[in-house]
């Protein structure tokens, strides 16, 4: 497989994350401490692992696999906390619905990997993957490993974060929201959202290319479409199009959400976090 190829069909499983393929996972890791929850965070900052999984592909109209199947194994290497930013980002939301279910299989080994890392005796771990443009965004990734820790015991936690793949905006958030209140804001999440799911280039190339890719990247384009209350059409417009017309469509869910949590656009802008996955260990006795 090609290079581009091997770029694309990763972006069409964890979408923005495909920058980290190329670039390799940056991770901030936790202060030193004797705490487990660190102790953890830190082996998923440092430790790697390969990953080998089904790309699920669904039955399309824009294309057949010679054989007719609809899973293409693939694999995928990086440090653990990396790994399970990519889990979130290939379960990206919005509205509580998926954009793409390509990556289900990714994900499940994703988790066998992690939980085989933090195996320990004396405490139970769990840990929570979470991308958010905003806290509270209606597009969003989440992933978790492990069971949530009851609300009764003494929790330790240790945060890292990975990158998301997505162009840090939010100096242009502040600096929108001085000249176009939320609207300007809303536009500039909205637009490093879209480009970040459907980079132009490589989604490009995915279109124009063999199965499964242009038969997975058609299906991402017309669901966030569906989810975003607007349209596309994947066989005349061009990437470039198509990102312009679902940009002002996130907006608008992204305005009216960002009216409804910050008291003025600056609160909003400041709340602005695209570029960062954030990876939380949690520990505590059984």
């Amino acid at each position: 497989m090609s290079a581009v190829a091997d770029v694309t069909v990763f972006l069409l499983l964890v979408g923005a994350a495909a920058g980290t393929l190329v670039s390799g996972v940056s991770v901030e890791k936790p202060a030193a401490t004797t705490s487990p929850a660190a102790d953890h965070a830190s082996t998923l900052a440092t430790s790697t692992a390969s990953v080998e999984y089904d790309l699920l592909v669904p039955p399309s109209e824009y294309g057949r696999p010679p054989d007719h199947a609809t899973r293409r194994q693939r694999t995928s290497h990086g440090t653990v906390a990396g790994l399970l930013g990519e889990a979130a980002m290939s379960g990206v939301t919005v509205d509580g619905e998926r954009v793409s279910s390509a990556g289900t299989d990714f994900e499940s080994r994703v988790a066998a990997v992690t939980r085989d890392r933090l195996h320990s005796r004396g405490h139970r771990t769990s840990v929570c993957v979470t991308w958010t443009p905003y806290p509270g965004a209606p597009v969003r990734g989440e992933y978790r490993v492990g069971d949530r820790p009851p609300d009764t015991v003494d929790v330790r936690a240790a945060t890292v974060t990975v990158p998301s793949g997505m162009e840090n905006v939010s100096e242009p958030a502040r600096e929108a929201a001085d000249t176009g209140g939320y609207d300007g804001v809303s536009t500039v999440v909205a637009r490093s959202v879209v480009d970040g799911l459907f980079p132009p280039a490589q989604s490009r190339y995915a279109l124009r290319g063999d199965y499964p890719s242009a038969v997975l990247m058609a299906a991402r384009y017309e669901r966030m479409a569906g989810l975003t209350g607007t349209s596309v059409a994947v066989e005349r417009q061009s990437t470039v199009e198509m990102n312009r017309d679902l940009t002002p469509a996130l907006a608008t869910r992204l305005r009216t959400d960002m009216r409804s949590r910050y008291d003025s656009p600056a609160d909003a802008a400041r709340a602005v976090r695209v570029s960062r996955v954030r990876v939380t260990v949690r520990t505590w006795s059984p």
